[in-house]
């Protein structure tokens, strides 16, 4: 019965049976040694292990540099920003500051002066809304912040000129605005030529006059003629010489005048203004004299226009009721 059953389980599964083969058959077909019993390891098969596969492997190519910053550690880096104010309410401003209070901590010893008047109107620090555009402070910006700058300004400008360090200077360039009025003032001084002659121009309603005026014994030249002969007028030779007599130098000057344009009227009015131009330019204590006595300021009226419907410039015709 038991030979049958084994017969059977035979028949059934011939496959089995007659082609498995053992560890050993296996290894000496191979034709490598068995040195011992060995066990077949019937478990899930592994995956070898090989360099790639080690945990331990870098994540980028060995072939890159070591001085080209890695994907990683490009995300760890930290920007520092370039002002160490950068996380304030006005960072530049706050530089600025600090500059200048670390600038009197390290000069506090030099000697000191007390600043003119004159250099204080010559040159002056940077306005508030100039400033405003330099360090883009916007609404953040108020005139105390400008206020703190400038008495840190005035306190480094009050140092010696003679020991003032070129650090300091160079600062001070920074924040010093070119005042336009005393620039003005210095371009409308006038000096004599190298003739020594005074040369000032002036206009009077619709005439113009250029005078030249040297010292001599009184002599005076309008437009190549003497000034009786070209103002037959006794009003208008007083008008010419009206000048002189108000500071006192009558016969001390020559002049000769070009004058154009308009009636006699206004070309001798336009003589006296610069008559007293030029006395200026020779000694400039007769400016309050002549501004007194109304020669300063020319007289700016001219005659006014005619509108139409009107007999003259604002006279109407005569009514008539028929």
């Amino acid at each position: 019965m038991l030979c049958f059953r084994i017969a059977s389980k035979a028949r059934f599964y011939p496959t089995s049976f007659r082609s498995l083969k053992t560890s050993a058959q296996i290894l000496q077909e191979l034709g490598k040694p068995q040195d011992g019993p060995t066990e077949v390891n019937l478990e899930r098969p592994q995956v070898p292990v090989s360099k790639s596969n080690s945990p331990t492997r870098r994540l980028i190519p060995s072939s890159l540099s070591e001085e080209i910053p890695r994907n990683y550690e490009l995300e760890r880096l930290r920007v520092v920003p370039k002002l160490k104010t950068f996380y304030g309410g006005n960072p530049i401003h706050e530089e600025n500051i600090n500059l200048l209070n670390e600038l009197i901590r390290r000069h506090v010893n030099l000697p000191t002066r007390i600043v003119d008047d004159k250099e204080l109107q010559s040159t002056r620090f940077i306005s508030f809304e100039e400033y405003r555009q330099q360090v883009q402070g916007g609404t953040r910006l108020k005139p105390v912040h400008h206020k703190e700058l400038t008495q840190l300004l005035h306190r480094l400008r009050s140092i010696d000129p003679q020991l003032m360090p070129k650090e300091v200077t160079d600062v001070l360039k920074e924040f010093v605005t070119v005042n336009k009025e005393a620039v003005k003032v210095a371009e409308k001084t006038k000096t004599l030529d190298n003739f020594g002659r005074a040369i000032a121009t002036a206009k009077r309603k619709a005439s113009s006059a250029k005078v030249y005026l040297v010292k001599g014994e009184g002599e005076a030249l309008i437009n190549g003629k003497s000034l009786i002969e070209y103002f037959p007028k006794d009003s208008d030779r007083r008008r010419v010489v009206y000048p002189f007599q108000v500071v006192c130098q009558e016969g001390n000057f020559n002049f000769f005048s070009n004058v154009s344009g308009g009636g006699s009227t206004g070309q001798a009015d336009a003589t006296m203004y610069a008559i007293a131009k030029c006395l200026v330019i020779f000694n400039p204590l007769f400016k309050s004299r002549l501004y007194k006595a109304g020669l300063m300021t020319s007289d700016r009226r001219k005659v006014e226009r005619k509108k139409p419907g009107k007999v003259k410039a604002r006279k109407s015709p005569t009514w008539v009721k028929r």
